[in-house]
């Protein structure tokens, strides 16, 4: 029995190593290169670079709004007969008036017009003069859109890189979790090795021993937890990245354990850096622009305008070779609903102007929310930062009068779980002020300055 026990330690032990060293050859990826990889890859972020891309598009669009407008139009016409002014009577009546004059002497009054058969070429240009601002308020619309749609992005990008923050450093604490589960599966497995011997020469009672074999196995179970939990969270960051296989993180957890600025340092930054702020500037100018617009209606258009005949030949004694002027259009009714359209656009200003100011409210509480979560993430590290030196001692302390006789099997088991509930918890606070701190830079619109934080914390974690 006690030798089946022994090659069933040893190949619990053997799967542990091939584990790790299967994770060892996944790909090594710090958390830089990890945001440069979903920058590049996901398709949220993607889309959101066309739509930019697309805003752009059609504000270079409205830029040709003031220049003219030139057709060219080509026509083959066939009609039923020629078209004549047919004068003969006044030639007959002439005729009878005088009697003396020879009839070919006067050519017939029969004149042709058009054919039956014409072909009309034309260019004609259109240039706005005037035309009640509206084509400045949709260039004003144009780059309200583009502004838009940037905000949108960096919006979008600044959403993902918490998200990146949460899953990258939540696949590193599972695998600080694990490797913690790891060293208490070791050291179970230490301790139940020492039991087997110490009951076989007599010095514990078979309950000591059972004990161990029950921690064993407990320990065991939390090890497989442990790795279901790095696989998941792994998953978890590869479908955020695009990537088809798992990446292996490098960045250490992190705390910084002095001072953190006050709340008030964060809610300034939001002021200059917030993209929310900017998304709902522009939303307002396009609602100006769009009222400039509906106002526009209510005016004339002034334009010059100019026609150019190309195939002079079908031309009826009519049709000017080239024509030019100038021309004022005023709709008297418009069925669009001119006043109520206005009445719409500016509505859409007003509600601009409070959602502006109700997102400032909700932001500046968000800032404060996050930043005390982030300070109670710092105090709970620190805390069990202390805790974990105490338990790592009252663990050595139990190890030793075991093997005097001195304490239990129970005292020692409970002393290792105590130093790995101590870890984990470490752990997990190092992941909070993580995760809280990357969603305050959100809230205040400056994710940059995370890398910054992570370089200058005075405590880092790695599994």
């Amino acid at each position: 029995m006690n030798n089946l026990r022994t090659w069933l330690v040893r190949l619990i032990g053997v799967m542990g190593v091939t584990a790790a060293s299967g994770l060892g050859a996944a790909e090594t990826l710090n958390f830089a290169a990890a945001w440069q990889r979903l920058q590049q890859h996901n398709p949220a972020l993607q889309a959101a670079r066309a739509e930019l891309e697309r805003r752009n598009a059609e504000h270079a669009a409205t830029r040709s709004l003031q220049q003219p407008q030139i057709d060219l139009s080509v026509t083959q016409t066939w009609i039923d007969q020629p078209m004549v002014i047919d004068l003969d009577p006044i030639r007959r009546a002439m005729l009878i008036l005088h009697p003396n004059v020879p009839a070919a002497a006067i050519p017939p009054f029969v004149t042709t017009v058009q054919s039956d058969a014409f072909l009309k070429g034309r260019v004609t240009a259109v240039l706005p003069l005037y035309t009640g601002g509206r084509i400045r308020a949709a260039r004003q619309a144009g780059a309200a859109g583009e502004a838009e749609a940037q905000a949108a992005y960096v919006q979008t990008a600044n959403s993902l890189f918490a998200e990146l923050v949460r899953r990258y450093y939540g696949l590193q604490l599972a695998r600080t979790v694990q490797a913690t589960r790891v060293a208490v599966l070791a050291g179970v497995e230490e301790h139940l090795r020492s039991a087997v011997r110490l009951e076989e020469e007599g010095f514990v009672n078979r309950a000591e021993r059972l004990h161990a074999d029950v921690a064993y196995a407990e320990a065991r179970r939390e090890k497989q937890k442990a790795d279901h939990l790095v696989e998941i969270a792994g998953i978890a960051l590869a479908g955020l990245l695009a990537d088809e296989t798992v990446p292996r993180p490098d960045s250490p957890l992190f705390v910084q354990t002095s001072e953190l600025e006050p709340a008030t340092r964060f809610v300034a930054l939001s002021t200059v850096h917030q993209p929310v702020f900017d998304y709902l500037a522009a939303r307002r100018a396009q609602a100006a622009a769009g009222s400039s617009a509906e106002k526009g209606r209510f005016r004339p258009e002034v334009y010059l305008f100019g026609s150019k005949e190309l195939n002079r030949g079908d031309l009826t004694i009519l049709d000017p070779d080239w024509a030019a002027g100038i021309g004022v259009r005023f709709a008297l009714w418009d069925r669009s609903g001119r006043p109520d359209r206005l009445r719409a656009a500016r509505a859409l200003e007003r509600r601009v102007e409070f959602l502006e100011a109700d997102a400032r409210r909700n932001l500046h509480t968000l800032i404060e929310q996050s930043h005390r979560v982030v300070l109670s993430a710092q105090e709970q590290y620190i805390a069990l930062n202390e805790t974990l030196g105490l338990a790592r001692e009252n663990l050595r302390v139990r190890q030793l009068a075991f093997q005097e006789e001195q304490a239990t099997s129970l005292e020692v088991i409970d002393a290792q779980l105590a130093l790995a509930r101590v870890e984990t918890e470490r752990a997990a606070a190092a992941h909070d002020f993580v995760v809280a701190l990357a969603a305050l830079l959100e809230a205040c619109g400056d994710p940059g300055q995370f890398a910054a934080y992570a370089d200058r914390a005075e405590a880092k974690i790695l599994p």
